[in-house]
């Protein structure tokens, strides 16, 4: 790794703690536990430790987990099976993901895992691809929000942009994570699924990151008619159209 790609990863993974820590509302954060699913290269929670949290994460590829623990020794790593976490009950503050809930083997068990390890008043917060929009992410192009994974199969192979990963990824809307997370409504409160959070970060350092050309300029151009700005956002929140979710629970 370059110095370069070095500093546009820390860059990213600050941005990612401060998104994390403002849209749940933490101030106090310094000697809290965080575990975070899929750390891949371990940046995201060595910035965690600099702020005084206790990192710890979970990852199911060993070769990263072998290169992060030599790297970055103060933090806690874990090589994940899919089964249960390596992580006893109630025993962290706050459980985070990006982009890694689509690719697991069940949501469903993941999000019980999140429930079963944090402490009362704790955090789960996931980032993850709605494929009930226009876009996705991982082949950086158009999309229906009525696609299934037979229909998106098709699609990306006319598109001549077909691979493994659609086969593996689990098509996740705003409708099926809330009716995964439902099943601990005993034990979680859900606080947002994201609408809030796309209304509030629709602005042009957002709509730089999105790698479709097309969809980029007619959200550019959406961004810079107020009224029309307005309009778009009620619809497209109200619609469950929003990109990405996120999810923010508080553990009862």
């Amino acid at each position: 790794m370059t110095t370069e790609q070095e500093n546009e990863l820390r860059e990213k993974a600050k941005e990612q703690l401060d998104t994390f820590l403002a849209d749940c509302k933490i101030d106090d954060f310094r000697g809290k536990r965080i575990l975070e699913i899929g750390f891949k290269n371990g940046i995201f929670l060595d910035e965690c430790s600099k702020i005084g949290m206790s990192g710890a994460g979970l990852e199911v590829l060993k070769p990263f987990c072998d290169e992060v623990k030599e790297r970055f020794p103060h933090l806690d790593i874990f090589f994940y099976d899919g089964g249960t976490f390596p992580v006893p009950d109630s025993s962290v503050d706050f459980v985070v993901s990006f982009q890694v809930l689509e690719h697991v083997k069940s949501i469903k068990h993941t999000l019980g895992e999140c429930v079963r390890v944090l402490k009362p008043g704790g955090f789960m917060y996931h980032v993850i691809p709605n494929y009930f929009s226009f876009y996705e992410g991982h082949y950086a192009v158009l999309w229906c929000p009525f696609f299934n994974k037979s229909v998106g199969r098709a699609y990306l192979k006319l598109l001549g942009r077909y691979d493994w990963q659609i086969d593996e990824v689990n098509i996740v809307k705003p409708h099926t994570i809330r009716r995964d997370l439902n099943r601990y409504e005993d034990k979680i409160k859900i606080l947002s699924l994201g609408r809030e959070e796309f209304i509030k970060r629709f602005n042009r350092h957002q709509i730089d990151k999105v790698n479709q050309k097309f969809l980029r300029g007619i959200l550019k151009i959406i961004l810079g008619v107020a009224v029309l700005k307005n309009i778009v956002l009620y619809l497209v929140t109200r619609a469950n159209l929003y990109y990405p979710i996120t999810v923010i629970a508080r553990r009862l």
